[in-house]
């Protein structure tokens, strides 16, 4: 927090940028926030909202976000939004019974970074009179407790922007309940008591008393369409937490970048870094040729290298059996969580959860037969036999029991087109030699 009763060469902005217009900056005092700080995409965003008075210079940006607004966060067909954020220049807003300003300001020239130029940013908040800065420092603190804040059952997801090194907050979702992903009983029991046991009041103690960085790591891994995702969004809404969405395999995702987006991850969120296998091979050999990350990089960011405020973190992989077993160690990755093909007992239950008044009895029935239409070739994932039941939603049990044969069919035509494409391509590969 700086007086303006200071030097003007010693002004962390231009005065000119400020002159003419309603800033008395001798009778003002002003803080500098920088652009690699967590505040400083929240600030901008809430100015935007904020905005009064006309007679100061406004200009916008807009921040492409990912739209979530079911549980599916991952999804490419979601639909994205721009999200209205404070462009260049000087901007008189309001907070409470307060009127402040915020000054967007370019500093210097385009920097490269060995993977694009940079322009470095940042903003100063001035408030009237001098010795004010309790009431910018609340304000800070406020629009990042808002930010942070969560709500029972619901969710937000925020993703690292690369270029900014900020977190883009995303929209509020309504979480899944934990009923409705269907695991083996004994997996998610097992998960949940290791969640309560870590979130557990003298847990974080006991941590810092043994000088063990405050977090839990967990590996969700397995077959594609087993759970994954809707387990993480239903942990989210189950605790209270938002997820901090990380893709390492970014082509501008650098040592640096990765490290700083998880010192800037709020306390008590969920940390997902999704197709970890996709990064590195056993032997530690990029898969990615051009990204900058380097697999110390990487393990430096999970060890807490800045330090993780009761963070659940979670990283997704189909192919546990590609992962380097430093990745993986323990103390990096305390528990393992397998996600496999729908069992005849989650057939059942998943059964029951679209039938609730029907019997266990009828749940097995339809298990057995379900499983006598697959075979033995034909492993079925649990997010196929819930798009089975949403196709037989205006059926009855019954129609749902003498349908299965459906499942079978649906799974060897696509089976069948994807061979069809496998060729299609293979044949292309031949004609471009």
């Amino acid at each position: 927090m700086v007086s303006a009763a200071i030097p003007r060469s010693f002004h962390p902005f231009d005065p000119s940028a400020v002159a003419s217009t309603s800033v008395d900056v001798a009778n003002s005092t002003f803080v500098m926030v920088s652009s690699k700080d967590k505040s400083y995409g929240l600030i901008l965003a809430y100015v935007a909202a904020h905005l009064c008075g006309n007679e100061d210079h406004r200009s916008f940006d807009f921040s492409a976000g990912k739209k979530v607004t079911s549980s599916n966060y991952l999804d490419e067909d979601e639909d994205t939004h721009n999200k209205l954020v404070a462009g260049v220049g000087l901007h008189k807003f309001s907070w409470q019974q307060h009127t402040l300003h915020c000054l967007r300001q370019e500093e210097g020239d385009p920097v490269g970074t060995g993977c694009d130029a940079i322009q470095f940013e940042s903003l100063v908040l001035f408030a009237p009179r001098v010795q004010s800065e309790a009431t910018l420092q609340a304000f800070i603190d406020a629009v990042v407790a808002a930010a942070e804040a969560t709500k029972q059952g619901y969710f937000s997801i925020s993703r690292w922007s690369i270029g900014g090194e900020y977190w883009d907050e995303g929209d509020l979702a309504k979480a899944r309940p934990l009923a409705s992903v269907v695991l083996p009983a004994h997996i998610k029991a097992d998960l949940i008591a290791d969640i309560d046991d870590f979130v557990g009041d003298d847990s974080k103690a006991f941590y810092a008393t043994h000088g063990i960085p405050y977090k839990r790591s967990y590996l969700f891994h397995g077959v594609p369409g087993a759970g994954k995702t809707s387990l993480i969004q239903a942990l989210a809404g189950h605790y209270g937490r938002n997820i901090y969405l990380l893709q390492p395999t970014h082509p501008k995702m650098t040592d640096d970048s990765l490290q700083t987006a998880m010192e800037q991850v709020p306390k008590k969120s969920i940390v997902v870094l999704e197709d970890i296998d996709a990064l590195f091979t056993k032997n530690r050999r990029k898969k990615v040729e051009d990204s900058p990350l380097t697999f110390s990089g990487l393990l430096n960011a999970l060890d807490g290298v800045g330090g993780h405020d009761g963070h659940l973190v979670v990283l997704t992989t189909n192919f546990r059996d590609q992962l380097d077993d430093a990745l993986i160690r323990n103390g990096r990755v305390d528990v393992h969580v397998a996600f496999a093909h729908a069992s005849p007992d989650q057939m059942a239950d998943m059964f029951l959860a679209f039938y609730p008044r029907e019997t266990r009895d009828r749940a097995l029935a339809f298990a057995d037969a379900l499983v006598a239409a697959l075979g033995p070739d034909r492993p079925l994932s649990t997010a196929a036999l819930q798009h089975y039941f949403v196709t037989q939603r205006r059926s009855t049990a019954d129609g749902a029991i003498a349908n299965v044969d459906r499942v079978a069919i649906e799974i060897d035509a696509r089976k069948k087109q994807a061979e069809e494409v496998e060729g299609e391509e293979e044949d292309g590969n031949e004609d471009d030699k």
